[in-house]
Order: C-alpha cells, then sequence, then structure tokens
C-alpha cells in the first residue's frame, strides 16, 4: 500500500499560502504547498496540524480536501488539504528549516512561483476556490449567537462578513425569523462552520456590476439537527 503524504493550503483573505523548499538538492529552491508524510497510526487531519506545526511554527485547522492523489513515488501519494489559521502566524523555523521563503498568492499570483511538478496538479482547484471571492454565499442559523460567533470567526481569517435577518418565503409579517451571515468566504470553509452549527449554506449568484440581492430563502421551519456521537 502507497503511503500518503500530506501538504496545506492554507487560505487567508483570499490567498494561500506557498513556501519555498532548502531541500533535498533536488526539489530546493521549487514552491510548495507545506507538509509531510503521514505516520504509523496518525490520520490525515492529525498529520497535516503537526506537520504545519514543525515546519512554520504556527497552528492550523483543516477544513477540507482537494480531489487529487498524485504519485510522488512508486510508494508515496500526496494529497493537499485545505486549512485555515487558529494560532501564530507561519515562518519558516530558524532550526533545520525545511522552507526558507512563504508567501501569500492570491488567485491571479499563483503562476507567479516555481511550482513542483508535484503540488502543479492542485492548482486548479484551488484557483476555483479562490475565484469565489468575487461571490457571496450565506450561512443560515436560527440562533443569533450562532449568526455572531461564525462572522466574527470569518472576520477573524481576514473574510468579509456581514450578519442580516431573513424571511421565510413569502413571509412578511414581525415573527421571529433566521439570522444569515453573508461572507466573501469559500464554500468549503463557510460550509464547515455552518455544519458545526447545525445551519444552511446557500449559496448567492451575483453580477459584479449590480451587486448582491437576497432574495427570501424557502427554508424549512426549524433548524437541521446533525447526528453527533455522545460525548
Amino acid at each position: 500500500m502507497d503511503q500518503l503524504v500530506v501538504g496545506a493550503a492554507v487560505l487567508r483573505a483570499g490567498r494561500v499560502l506557498a513556501a519555498r523548499r532548502t531541500r533535498p538538492p533536488a526539489t530546493a529552491g521549487g514552491w510548495e504547498f507545506p507538509g509531510g508524510k503521514v505516520e504509523a497510526g496518525e490520520s490525515p487531519d492529525a498529520a497535516v496540524v503537526r506537520e504545519i506545526a514543525e515546519e512554520l511554527g504556527c497552528t492550523v485547522e483543516v477544513t477540507g480536501w482537494l480531489t487529487p492523489a498524485v504519485p510522488v513515488s512508486d510508494s508515496l501519494v500526496l494529497r493537499v488539504a485545505t486549512a485555515r489559521l487558529v494560532e501564530g502566524e507561519p515562518s519558516p523555523v530558524e532550526h533545520d528549516p525545511t522552507h526558507d521563503v512563504l508567501r501569500w498568492l492570491g488567485v491571479d499570483e499563483l503562476d507567479d512561483v516555481a511550482w513542483l511538478d508535484t503540488d502543479r496538479p492542485f492548482l486548479p482547484e484551488l484557483d476555483s476556490l479562490l475565484t469565489e471571492r468575487g461571490k457571496r454565499s450565506r450561512g443560515i442559523f436560527f440562533e443569533e449567537g450562532d449568526a455572531v460567533a461564525v462572522a466574527g470567526r470569518l472576520l477573524a481569517d481576514g473574510w468579509d462578513a456581514e450578519i442580516v435577518r431573513e424571511r421565510y418565503q413569502g413571509e412578511d409579517d414581525d415573527e421571529d425569523h433566521p439570522w444569515a451571515v453573508v461572507s466573501d468566504a469559500p464554500d468549503l470553509i463557510l460550509e464547515q462552520l455552518v455544519d458545526e452549527r447545525d445551519g444552511w449554506l446557500d449559496v448567492v449568484d451575483t453580477d459584479p456590476a449590480l451587486g448582491a440581492t437576497y432574495a427570501p430563502l424557502d427554508l424549512p421551519a426549524a433548524p437541521k439537527r446533525i447526528k453527533r456521537p455522545p460525548q
């Protein structure tokens, strides 16, 4: 069975973190999504968190996985996770660094660095995720506190986030209505935050020349409930 190698596409404010390798000689000077091998008994998510802490001295949270699985050698396969910073600022470690330069790249800058051949297959899907910054999506919540918490987390990560009150389809009275967090964060990120708080994700197609319009949603009458294992 092939051993899994994981990389992290750390996203922040419409940009992705790229790292330039210092070793081995065959890959030195090439740019990659930082990461490393999954250890025995370790989950891929845990390996991403550990590798980024070891290589860049910060803490990340995995938010999803890009689709490709790229052979690195006869026995190694590379997968890349999307991730968000939760603590610290990424920087090459001073002792025995694997990388010497880091860059935050926007969607129009992805071709500005010399990516390693193994990392290039992930760029088209990543391009699509970053392009979503021109689109607004809504996370819908029945509790104001959930909306406030999600908006705060998105703002802390550098995304735009606005809280608005929603109406059910056809309603025009003063009954309680759900809250919506409108954000330019990629759906991959917003969907995870929505699921954590039993909400809905609603993608809003926008015309850059006209701006977004928020039509009433045809929503259920109660929050979605996600089955979770007992604590």
